[in-house]
């Protein structure tokens, strides 16, 4: 009997290479489904995972960012021509100097401010105090990249006729505030950069605390009340708008770059990440970077324990995601996935920070 034996190990092989297509099929089938969690949605706006070097004014983050940010401010009037002590509560108040303030522009000069030393002015001040406000705020505690420590920061802005205003050379408004923790005597004053013109938005990509020329301590302060102290500190304020109480974190600390990785959905567009230490009030962002698809920040003390906090728009929904890391060093790559909440759940959760 004649066998046909290279007919035989023909199918053997054909078998085979069947048998591994498959395999190799199913193989990638498994990758695609697994990728991160990430699903498609049809006519969803979750589908896009684009990352983009320059983010525009109407990505997601930006309304999301003006969602956020409420301006519960105080709101007061004065008379320009009168020294004068502002009071707002039991824990803040600000001393006003007679004819200390000129017209100014939204471009940060000068502007026709002749007869502003004159007649009654409008005074609008916010007050960041905890973790969450800072976030909220999109100002997170940072000098340069380099981690701050917090004190309380504010908002200041006078305006007169719907002109803004701002301080003449060698004047000064002074802040009285009891903060929320005893005064440490090591705080200094910083104030916040900004964009060139102003934004219109929360968030300002030119952000960062500036620390005053005069790197001297701030005052502190105990004040008997009744049967009670008041503890907090005396900033005396050279400019308006953006102003702190900070410190630098110890820079004896070894330190490391730490990685946030969502899932695609989750991207710059529509993303922010912030890291919130546990021992500090400090709140750093997270900056969305395109070679790794991530959120990072440097700077970040070895052995702390900190939060990543991510918040996403993504069509009309809102996003929450936290990861709590005990050791910072053990890993550098932290993965989460954000779960939908509602705007007033996330808004819950930032002010118990």
């Amino acid at each position: 009997m004649y066998l046909n034996i290279k007919g035989i190990r023909m199918k053997k092989i054909n078998g085979i290479i069947g048998c591994l297509l498959l395999i190799t099929l199913a193989a990638c089938n498994k990758e695609i489904s697994n990728n991160n969690g990430f699903t498609i949605y049809t006519n969803n706006p979750l589908n896009d995972t684009a990352w983009i070097k320059n983010i525009p004014g109407d990505a997601p983050i930006y309304k999301l960012a003006d969602t956020l940010f409420k301006n519960n401010a105080f709101i007061d009037s004065f008379d320009l021509t009168k020294d004068q002590v502002l009071n707002f509560g039991d824990s803040l108040e600000i001393e006003i100097h007679a004819n200390s303030f000129i017209g100014t522009n939204n471009t940060g000069g000068s502007g026709s401010g002749n007869s502003a030393s004159t007649g009654f002015a409008n005074i609008e001040i916010l007050r960041l105090t905890t973790r969450g406000d800072f976030i909220k705020a999109y100002r997170p505690n940072n000098s340069f990249g380099y981690p701050l420590e917090t004190a309380s920061g504010f908002f200041i802005r006078v305006e007169k006729n719907g002109q803004e205003l701002q301080l003449i050379s060698d004047s000064t408004v002074t802040i009285k505030y009891s903060d929320i923790q005893d005064p440490v005597t090591n705080m200094q004053v910083f104030y916040g950069r900004e964009s060139l013109p102003i934004p219109n938005g929360a968030i300002d990509v030119a952000h960062t605390w500036v620390r005053d020329q005069d790197p001297s301590w701030i005052k502190t302060f105990v004040k008997q009340s009744g049967s009670a102290y008041k503890k907090g500190y005396e900033i005396n304020a050279k400019k308006l708008r953006w102003i702190s109480a900070h410190r630098f974190l110890d820079s004896t600390v070894a330190k490391t770059n730490i990685y946030a990785i969502l899932p695609p959905n989750f991207t710059n567009t529509n993303t922010q990440v912030f890291a919130v230490f546990d021992k500090n009030r400090t709140s750093l962002a997270l900056q969305g970077d395109l070679t790794t698809r991530s959120f990072t920040t440097g700077n970040i003390p070895l052995r702390a324990k900190i939060t990543l906090i991510s918040i996403s728009q993504i069509g009309p929904d809102f996003y929450l995601g936290t990861k709590v890391i005990n050791d910072v060093g053990t890993v550098v790559n932290y993965s989460f996935t954000p779960v939908k909440q509602s705007l007033g759940q996330i808004l819950d959760y930032l002010n118990s920070l």
